[in-house]
């Protein structure tokens, strides 16, 4: 995309499959025409796992999502990349109740379908997530910031 055409970049779960955010926001920064906005969900994370089952739960679902360890931020160090970038008036709101709990309560509502083998490992996956989830190991994030 030219330098400075968009109006507006919407990311949905997607920045951190960039070799890094504040590389992310950096492109975003190049696209976006001044005034233009940046609207994003992630993933951030509250603190570090502690303790075997909590490290094993943290390992396997960035396994699961093919990310880097580094790909683990808080929700500060991602607004701080963002602004690093030259974006302004960033905006960090934390939601994970409002989408973590009622994902995986429709995650496993529809494993009714699915075979007994597949059923099981995606409960140990969903089982993992809400450990994550309610230890508060794990958040969710909206971000806005707007190109000066």
């Amino acid at each position: 995309m030219r330098h400075r055409a968009a109006d507006g970049i919407i990311s949905v779960e997607a920045a951190f499959h960039f070799s890094s955010r504040r590389a992310f926001f950096e492109h975003c920064y190049r696209v976006l025409r001044p005034g233009g906005v940046v609207t994003m969900s992630d993933f951030a994370i509250q603190r570090w796992p502690r303790g075997p089952l909590e490290l094993l739960s943290g390992l396997t679902q960035l396994r699961v999502f093919g990310l880097r360890q580094s790909a683990a931020m808080t929700a500060g160090q991602i607004a701080t990349a963002a602004a690093d970038a030259g974006l302004a008036q960033v905006k960090v709101t934390l939601c994970g109740y409002r989408v973590i709990a009622p994902a995986l309560r429709l995650a496993e509502a529809r494993l009714s379908g699915f075979p007994a083998a597949q059923r099981t490992a995606a409960r140990a996956l969903l089982r993992q997530v809400e450990l994550l989830w309610r230890r508060c190991i794990i958040d969710y994030v909206l971000l806005r910031a707007i190109r000066p």
